[in-house]
C-alpha cells in the first residue's frame, strides 16, 4: 500500500515539474507558436527550422534610435522534401496575434536569401512579429538587421534648421525611403539642399502622415529646391512641421548617401 502510495507523489510531483518543449516529430521541428513566438535579437544571428509544411514564430523589438528599414537574412538553408517553386515565404506583423490586418510585408525565396521589410519603415521601441511558412522540412541561421533607410512615418528623423544631416536610404525604385521632420522659425522661402552618391526624389508634406502634398523634386544627384514652389507660393509658414520623404529611384537595390540641409532664406 506505501508503495502505491509513494508512486502516485512521484506521479504527481513529476506532472507540476514538466517543462513546455517545442514540439517536434521526425520530420523536423518548428519554432516558437503564435501564443509564444521565438525572441529575436536584432543584428544576432540564430539557428531556426520549420517542421514539415510548418509554421515558425519569431518576434524582435527595435532600438529607441532604431526607425528606419530592416532585413532578413536566411543563411544555411537547407530543405528536405521541398515541393513548389518557394521554400519559403516570410509574413511580417506589427502586433501580436498574427492576424491579416496587422500584415505589413510578406516575401518569398527558394534558397538562402535577404528579404528587405520595403512596404514600411519600421517604428523605433516596437516589437514586430513574424511567420514563416516552410514547403518542405527546413533548417536555417536567421537574422534581422536594421537597413540603409533612416527614419519612419511615426519617428522621421528631425532635421535643425541649418545643419547639414548625414543621411542614407536603401535606394531601390518604389520602396525606398527615408523620413524627416523640421519645424520653421519665422515665416519665409525654405530651401533644401543635398550631395547625393546616386539620384534621389523627394517630396515636401504639410502633415505628419505624409499624405499632404506640398512640393517635390525628381531624379537629382545635386539639390537646391526652394520648398513649396510647386504651388507658386514657396513661402512657408512660421512656427510650423513639415516633413520630407527622400525616395530611391535605382533599378538595383543599394544604400546611396547623402547629406541633406534645411535653411530659410532670410538667414
Amino acid at each position: 500500500m506505501k508503495k502505491i502510495f509513494y508512486l502516485l507523489i512521484i506521479l504527481t510531483l513529476s506532472a507540476s515539474c514538466s517543462v513546455e518543449v517545442e514540439e517536434s516529430d521526425d520530420q523536423g521541428m518548428s519554432d516558437g507558436s503564435a501564443a509564444s513566438p521565438m525572441e529575436l535579437t536584432v543584428g544576432t544571428a540564430k539557428s531556426g527550422g520549420i517542421a514539415y509544411n510548418g509554421y515558425s514564430y519569431y518576434k524582435f523589438t527595435t532600438s529607441s534610435s532604431g526607425a528606419g528599414s530592416y532585413t532578413l537574412a536566411l543563411a544555411s538553408m537547407t530543405v528536405t522534401d521541398g515541393w513548389g517553386s518557394s521554400a519559403v515565404t516570410t509574413y511580417l506583423y506589427s502586433a501580436s496575434g498574427y492576424s491579416s490586418s496587422n500584415l505589413i510585408d510578406w516575401d518569398s525565396c527558394a534558397a538562402s536569401c535577404t528579404i528587405y521589410f520595403d512596404y514600411e519603415n519600421l517604428d523605433k521601441s516596437k516589437t514586430y512579429y513574424l511567420k514563416l511558412s516552410g514547403y518542405g522540412t527546413l533548417t536555417y541561421n536567421l537574422t534581422v538587421s536594421g537597413g540603409g533607410s533612416e527614419g519612419s512615418k511615426n519617428n522621421p528623423v528631425e532635421l535643425t534648421l541649418g545643419t547639414a544631416h548625414s543621411g542614407t536610404i536603401d535606394n531601390v525604385d518604389y520602396y525606398g525611403h527615408s523620413y524627416y521632420k523640421f519645424t520653421t522659425g519665422a515665416a519665409d522661402n525654405y530651401t533644401v539642399t543635398m550631395t547625393n552618391s546616386d539620384s534621389l526624389d523627394g517630396m515636401l508634406f504639410s502633415g505628419s502622415d505624409f499624405t499632404s502634398f506640398v512640393d517635390y523634386w525628381t531624379a537629382e544627384t545635386t539639390v537646391s529646391e526652394t520648398l513649396g514652389n510647386y504651388g507658386n507660393s514657396s513661402e512657408l509658414s512660421s512656427n510650423t512641421a513639415y516633413y520630407l520623404r527622400i525616395s530611391g529611384v535605382s533599378s538595383t537595390a543599394k544604400t546611396t548617401t547623402y547629406n541633406i540641409t534645411v535653411a530659410a532664406e532670410g538667414n
